[in-house]
């Protein structure tokens, strides 16, 4: 693991540890809609931090690796939105499920999504040719909705 990679880990852990120290200041019961859409934003919300601090690296490098233009999209990214879009769903649907859970269950949550995030944050889904690939540091890569015709 590199030294950035570790350094996010010991944030995972802190973060779970202040989602522990937070829980007293949260409803008892939280609605379905509220849940799916905080643990997606979390996600989308360590992707960017993780993004900014990738382009500050290669910002101070001398030599990045050149630009390729491919059809793929973050797989990180693509599992945030559809958290969020499916938070909106349920909100626009008026679902009033609530979930109580205790302190420790809402800390387990916030670690687990983070863990989620950790380990799939290389992953690429490529759709021409369909597949998932490991791509490190994937912001080389100029996403392109169509291949350009030549």
């Amino acid at each position: 693991m590199t030294r950035a990679e570790w350094i996010e880990a010991a944030a995972i852990g802190v973060t779970a540890v202040g989602g522990r120290l937070v829980w007293p200041f949260l409803p008892d019961a939280m609605p379905l809609w509220q849940i799916v859409l905080g643990l997606s934003g979390l996600l989308l919300a360590q992707s960017l931090v993780r993004d900014v601090a990738i382009l500050l690296r290669q910002r101070r490098s001398e030599s990045n690796q050149p630009r390729r233009e491919a059809q793929c999209f973050c797989l990180e990214s693509t599992v945030g939105a559809t958290g969020v879009v499916a938070g909106a769903v349920l909100t626009g649907l008026g679902s009033s499920t609530r979930i109580a859970f205790s302190g420790w269950v809402f800390s387990l949550c916030t670690l687990g999504i983070l863990a989620l995030g950790f380990f799939i944050k290389d992953l690429v889904i490529f759709w021409n040719p369909l597949g998932v690939r490991r791509e490190k540091d994937h912001l080389n890569l100029i996403v392109r909705w169509k291949a350009k015709s030549r």
